[in-house]
């Protein structure tokens, strides 16, 4: 930890500062949860039998959950307590609220994901999408954080103040807000009935990848560089306006080419290229001056930026695609790259206990190891048959490690104390 100064207080005062943690621990039990989803579903593929429930529907559900119930949470919480060191005035209660809510929206349509899906469920007469109300329900909540985030920003702007890295969560909380239009789209087709497979992709691939890009991965890189000097640096209006150039319209990269015109697919590798590229020059220029504990975390998202990068290149995209590399590159980019960016970040403004970040990096280490088999990438000479029984031995590791980690930060771990590094 760094060493206390009286120009450099506490990111928040400890009452505070414990209400941020509370909503930071319960979005890790959150994780905790999806990842024993994401493990049930490597345990249907090794039997080549899900029971009851559908393998898409078990997947939505491990994937929603992670997203909305761990990491927007978790995301909610860190910016909550960095924001008084920033020069953002966010009320505190209003906004660890809005992360509650979003946690259990989350939990609650878990169940309703893994039964159902976005399908209608049966109750008595009436036939009710749960889990898309649900999520209405929660996209709602996220409008109220923007609100909350969006004046904040507007204050700090009016009055001068404020750090480099308030810009970046600015067009991360855009996103968040864009984003949801795909969720919108693909549950209006799934209540109704109408829309076709490619359409429905299309709502699915616009909410996740501007979702995942620039909201998880914009807000965790905003988030790396408030632990930087408030410095303004010449080339990051660029970047940042390369990224909000590229990620609206990312998701036609990910489409399969057969599906769409080829101007269409010139502009969705076009969008590819503006996004590694703003992300890249983003995040690459802090690796030297971050503190070496926040330099694995940053390597994994230059490493999901390199891998967003190749979409860029028709014969990469489709060499991808058919190789099963998105799967890897979603690990990568969510599993890897932002929860690891999370715990650290959590660990040094006292949301986690220290031990975290080394725990947790095991966790993602058997996570990731164990897909690779599983792709395309993988050198076909090596004789093959166990790589999905150890994708689920490296999904159980992850699960015991993660839940590890959250039972001591939960009842074990005393309260640890912030870092009080560069605001």
């Amino acid at each position: 930890m760094d060493s206390a100064s009286p120009q450099n207080p506490p990111v928040l005062p400890p009452d505070q500062l414990r209400a941020a943690r509370r909503l930071f621990i319960a979005s890790a039990w959150a994780f905790v949860l999806a990842a024993a989803l994401g493990a049930l579903f490597r345990f249907g593929i090794v039997r080549a039998d899900f029971g009851p429930l559908q393998a898409g529907d078990l997947r939505h559900a491990h994937s929603h959950l992670m997203l909305m119930g761990w990491a927007t949470p978790a995301l909610i919480a860190l910016i909550t307590a960095r924001a008084p060191a920033l020069g953002l005035q966010l009320p505190l209660r209003a906004t660890l609220a809005t992360g509650w809510g979003a946690w259990a929206l989350a939990l609650l349509s878990t169940p309703a994901f893994a039964l159902y899906g976005y399908r209608a469920a049966a109750i008595g007469e009436a036939k009710i999408p749960i889990a898309a109300a649900l999520s209405g329900l929660a996209m709602g909540v996220w409008y109220v954080f923007a609100a909350l985030v969006w004046r904040a920003l507007w204050r700090a702007r009016a009055a001068g103040t404020g750090h480099p890295a308030l810009r970046i969560f600015s067009v991360a909380t855009l996103a968040l807000v864009v984003s949801s239009a795909g969720a919108w789209a693909l549950a209006a087709q799934m209540i109704t009935g109408r829309g076709t497979v490619l359409s429905q992709q299309l709502a699915v691939h616009f909410f996740v990848d501007l979702f995942g890009i620039g909201w998880l991965l914009g807000g965790a890189l905003a988030l790396l560089r408030a632990e930087l000097p408030a410095t303004p640096r010449p080339f990051e209006r660029g970047a940042l306006g390369l990224l909000a150039a590229g990620a609206p319209l990312l998701f036609l990269a990910g489409m399969p080419p057969a599906a769409l015109p080829p101007l269409v697919r010139v502009i969705g590798h076009l969008a590819a290229a503006l996004s590694a590229a703003g992300l890249i020059a983003l995040a690459a220029p802090m690796g030297r001056p971050l503190p070496p504990v926040l330099r694995s975390p940053l390597a994994l998202l230059l490493l999901s930026a390199t891998m967003l990068a190749a979409l860029a290149s028709p014969p990469v995209a489709a060499w991808g695609q058919v190789n099963g590399l998105r799967l890897l590159f979603l690990h990568v980019a969510f599993a890897g790259a932002l929860t690891l960016t999370l715990i650290t970040l959590a660990t040094r403004r006292g949301l986690a206990p220290a031990a975290s970040p080394r725990l947790w990096g095991q966790a993602m280490a058997a996570l990731l190891l164990t897909l690779v088999p599983l792709t395309g990438a993988w050198p076909s000479f090596i004789p093959g048959g166990w790589e999905t029984r150890a994708a689920l031995a490296g999904a159980l590791i992850a699960l015991a490690l993660s839940a590890g980690a959250t039972f001591h930060a939960t009842f074990l771990a005393r309260s640890p104390r912030p870092s009080r590094g560069p605001a």
